[in-house]
């Protein structure tokens, strides 16, 4: 049965960063633990892949949400205390911006070791996760993005 399931799972993957059009990051060394004992065990969820960075403050991520459940989640950045960060668009007069804060961003995601996403709260649509999101046990990224001054406030102003 687990081969079944990692089997499964190996397939998810596969077809998910396929789809994706900017696969960023897959901890490959998470697949070959055992899903039972790999359960959270520490604050937040542990992140297998991320398959795309939508834009500054928010992502695509297959994470670990229990033992042998996989979840592809869209993730809102947030700071611990629940506020939100936020980036410029991607679209509009303020595209540039945005692909700079989602540069960043994502090269920042391509060289971490470990990411965990401590869930927050649903987001004021519905679908996505507000988290909490911890690289490599140390940075906080809605910390990160505000010190790298990469928020809409910093980078657009004006607006």
């Amino acid at each position: 049965m687990k081969r079944f399931t990692l089997f499964g799972l190996l397939i998810v993957l596969l077809v998910t960063v396929a789809i994706a059009s900017e696969p960023v990051k897959v901890f490959s060394d998470l697949w070959n633990q055992d899903a039972v004992k790999y359960a959270p065990n520490g604050p937040g969820y542990p992140v297998l892949a991320i398959t795309e960075v939508i834009d500054g403050d928010t992502f695509e991520a297959l994470l670990h949400v229990a033992p042998q459940l996989i979840a592809a989640v869209d993730v809102r950045v947030a700071f611990p205390d629940g506020r939100y960060i936020d980036t410029p668009e991607m679209t509009g007069n303020s595209k540039n911006n945005g692909q700079k804060a989602k540069a960043a961003v994502m090269q920042l995601l391509a060289g971490a070791h470990s990411i965990r996403v401590m869930f927050l709260s649903w987001d004021k649509y519905g679908g996505r996760w507000d988290c909490s999101v911890t690289i490599d046990d140390t940075i906080d990224l809605a910390t990160w993005i505000n010190e790298n001054k990469l928020t809409k406030e910093d980078l657009c102003p004006d607006k």
